[in-house]
């Protein structure tokens, strides 16, 4: 109990301090009254649950789960980057992909690189004395091969993390929701650099030698939020990217619903490969609107119609109330009970690449 008050103490004075701090946030939007997921001066969402109830969940849940060492250990592999360096790589034709952690993916096919809300940074807050990281990125900034975009879904900090934008800079295209070009242009990101989408908007991606890629920004079920002014002022979203004949689908932090994913596997599917998270919702009662859980994730395997995917944002922050490792657990679980074969959508080690068939499977 006393941790807990310790840590809500701690919260309020990070908000305080954030909301003097870290004020900036784009208010040139154009809300489009058309558009269902347009307000009149924010976007829409599920979500209703204030800074005051989060607080409250986290008072009557009491601290995060301990994490031991030899689970951190136990989902860790080190990097081929043989595989990862196109160069040398023996199969560079074979699209593959590497979890570096969380959210952070490198998918790699024809000589084109690109990366998923990148964070190579130790903390996932505004403030370095929470959100810490227990395992570490798979790659460094030094490590990487060169990137030649970035898919950004949102805002939040384990996803949009300012020092690994600053580390990749104007060196490569971002690709980020609508209303939030604004923030990567204040920290001296070159406009030409930065593209900005609403819902299902296409962008074509073009680099010399290499096959055309096409972009499209597909909804999600999240919210956005850095200080206590910007409260869904720049949009969420998901990623579908298409190189030649391979599509992959990124689905960034999302909830569940009915109708969404159908609707993204009938336009842009069936994918080859997809990036779906499965962590970080607990307790259900709080988590419900803002992520998904285990068999929600094989879900939205089924319905966007994905040949093979990957599951992320587990195993690197301890941001909710699951053990470490139940996400996997759970996940390995539902597989059993669909019937799919279990290789279809596993538990990756962090570091691990996998390479895709370029064969893709019509459910």
């Amino acid at each position: 109990m006393k941790k807990t008050a310790i840590f809500i103490a701690l919260s309020i004075v990070t908000l305080v301090s954030v909301s003097m701090l870290l004020t900036n946030y784009s208010d040139n939007v154009k809300y489009d009254s058309n558009k269902l997921h347009h307000g009149k001066n924010s976007f829409k969402t599920k979500r209703s649950a204030s800074i005051f109830q989060w607080l409250s969940m986290r008072f009557k849940e009491g601290p995060t789960p301990s994490v031991a060492q030899k689970d951190i250990e136990s989902i860790l592999a080190e990097v081929e980057l043989s595989q990862i360096d196109l160069k040398s790589a023996s199969s560079a034709d074979v699209p593959r992909a590497t979890w570096i952690g969380h959210a952070t993916v490198l998918v790699q096919y024809q000589g084109i690189n690109f990366l998923t809300d990148p964070h190579l940074t130790d903390y996932a807050a505004p403030f370095d004395f929470w959100a810490k990281r227990f395992t570490p990125p798979a790659l460094t900034f030094a490590e990487m091969p060169e990137i030649d975009f970035v898919v950004i879904s949102h805002n939040h900090y384990d996803h949009l993390d300012s020092r690994t934008v600053d580390m990749f800079g104007d060196s490569v295209t971002w690709l980020v929701p609508l209303g939030l070009k604004a923030w990567f242009l204040e920290r001296g990101i070159a406009t030409e650099k930065v593209i900005e989408l609403d819902w299902w908007e296409p962008h074509q991606f073009s680099k010399k030698g290499s096959l055309t890629v096409k972009i499209t920004f597909t909804p999600s079920v999240h919210w956005s939020k850095r200080t206590p002014w910007d409260t869904n002022k720049s949009l969420w979203g998901s990623w579908a990217v298409q190189i030649g004949n391979f599509k992959s689908w990124f689905a960034g932090d999302t909830a569940y619903d009915e109708k969404l994913f159908k609707e993204i596997g009938d336009k842009l599917g069936p994918f080859q490969l997809a990036m779906i998270p499965i962590g970080a919702y607990g307790p259900r009662y709080f988590m419900l609107n803002q992520h998904l859980d285990p068999a929600q994730a094989v879900l939205v395997h089924q319905e966007i119609r994905s040949q093979k995917s990957i599951p992320i944002h587990w195993g690197t922050f301890q941001l909710t109330h699951e053990p470490f490792l139940e996400p996997p657990e759970l996940l390995a679980d539902a597989m059993k009970k669909t019937g799919l074969p279990d290789d279809e959508f596993r538990a990756m080690k962090i570091g691990e690449t996998i390479q895709i068939k370029s064969r893709l499977e019509k459910r």
